[in-house]
């Protein structure tokens, strides 16, 4: 039977490629964090302010929507906000209905789900 060494070489390769995975997860945790990352926030719809076309993956187009309004964090603070729809969600949404949003300070409103009122903090105010 033979014995199968490793290098020293080998094992210091392995140690900078293992070291580099580390450093591309970091980096891409990172990104998601400063991309997509923000204070929640909830608003309650009242009317789209307009419509814009979507093309979906069948070649088809619908419209989307934009919306604007004031938002109120948890902390009572409001903020003017807009968004609009995507090809994920292209539906409009009802007057009334309140919308969680995640708002990043560079990027405005990264995401937006709609809520029921029970899923609201007692201490938010909504307009």
């Amino acid at each position: 039977m033979s014995k199968t060494v490793s290098k020293p070489t080998d094992r210091w390769i392995g140690g900078v490629l293992v070291g580099l995975l580390v450093l591309v997860l970091a980096l891409n945790a990172g990104w998601e964090v400063y991309r997509y990352g923000g204070q929640t926030y909830y608003m309650r719809v009242h009317q789209s302010s307009g419509t814009f076309p979507i093309t979906v993956p069948v070649s088809l187009t619908v419209n989307g929507y934009r919306y604007r309004g004031r938002a109120v964090n948890a902390k009572g603070q409001t903020k003017k906000v807009q968004f609009k729809t995507n090809v994920d969600r292209p539906w409009s949404l009802r007057y009334g209905q309140i919308v969680k949003l995640t708002v990043n300070r560079h990027y405005g409103v990264t995401n937006f789900k709609p809520i029921k009122a029970q899923q609201v903090p007692k201490n938010v105010q909504l307009p």
